[in-house]
């Protein structure tokens, strides 16, 4: 039997069986290697693997020792990956993702999932319908979420840190499974005290000179708004660029007309919005997920439910569904 050594075959004396040995690598390095890449910082991935930092660092040490390789520049106030680093991050990343597999196969009982599914949002009243559903069929199930703008859960996504994104694009990349949950209108939001407080739409020309605040970059609400400003040649006068909430209370306080999607404008007494005549630039949310770990259960289980939700408010409008 070549390669491995055959059941009940005898090894000489003073043979060292070197064919039988398995290269491996050691998980525990590897599992503290993984998670100082993502973290990017020892402390920070000692509290996520809820051990000391001595050993963390003793474990990443030896892990470099053994295979005489570099994986972190280690500066004096950051840290980063060397090329060797990078490429084994992406290894780990297939890896652990596999073991997360396996750990959610083992906790299945029958229709029932115990475990953690951590989202991504946009915002977090696009995903509150899903996750009272969720929440409610998979009671065993730790749900966490964490909100940014879409250019940052998509790389999350990519990135194995989170598993299921609410994303505002489907960035054209065949990796990602996909459930459109509907479109949003981009709006004008002013102050109660504003001259155009009681009006119901802006041209786009009155928006030449004004003062803006807008979302971050990475935003879709604010790509959507700069293409059509780009197509009326019209330079945007952005003042301030904040979170989503920050937009709301800076435009409250009368520091300029916030730029928001009218899903994130919760009949805030203060404000009022308004609608761009004649263009209505629009933006989409998804429920996203990497196709590569669809076939765990309890991501298969919320784009499903994603799809049925669509398919109800389908149903009740005969339309896309949108946020109204």
């Amino acid at each position: 039997m070549k390669g491995w050594l055959a059941w009940g075959e005898i090894v000489p004396a003073g043979e060292t069986i070197t064919r039988n040995r398995i290269n491996y690598v050691n998980f525990n390095q590897l599992r503290s290697f993984y998670a100082v890449a993502r973290e990017l910082s020892f402390t920070k991935a000692a509290e996520l693997l809820c051990i000391g930092q001595p050993t963390v660092t003793t474990q990443v040490k030896a892990l470099e020792e053994t295979y005489n390789l570099q994986l972190f520049v280690r500066g004096p106030n950051d840290l980063t990956l060397t090329d060797a680093g990078e490429a084994l991050l992406t290894v780990a990343r297939q890896i652990f993702s596999l073991e997360e597999r396996a750990h959610s196969l083992l906790n299945t009982v029958g229709n029932q999932f115990a475990g953690r599914l951590h989202i991504g949002t946009v915002g977090p009243f696009f995903v509150m319908k899903q996750l009272s559903k969720y929440i409610d069929r998979y009671p065993l199930m730790h749900v966490t979420v964490e909100s940014a703008n879409s250019d940052s859960i998509y790389q999350k996504l990519l990135n194995y840190e989170v598993d299921v994104g609410i994303i505002g694009s489907d960035y054209s990349d065949p990796r990602l499974d996909l459930v459109c949950l509907g479109k949003h209108e981009v709006v004008i939001a002013v102050p109660v005290s504003h001259p155009w407080a009681h009006r119901s739409q802006v041209n786009i020309e009155e928006l030449d000179g004004q003062r803006l605040i807008m979302r971050e970059k990475g935003s879709m609400t604010r790509r959507a708004l700069e293409e059509v400003l780009a197509a009326n040649s019209i330079r945007p006068n952005v003042v301030m660029e904040l979170p989503r909430d920050s937009v709301l209370e800076a435009t409250a306080a009368g520091l300029g007309l916030g730029i928001i999607s009218n899903f994130e404008f919760s009949r805030d007494q203060r404000l009022r919005t308004l609608s761009i005549a004649r263009y209505s630039p629009c933006t989409r949310s998804f429920a996203a997920c990497l196709k590569e770990r669809r076939a765990l259960p309890s991501i298969d289980a919320f784009m499903q439910m994603s799809s049925e939700l669509v398919s109800q408010l389908r149903d009740a409008h005969g339309e896309e569904p949108d946020s109204d």
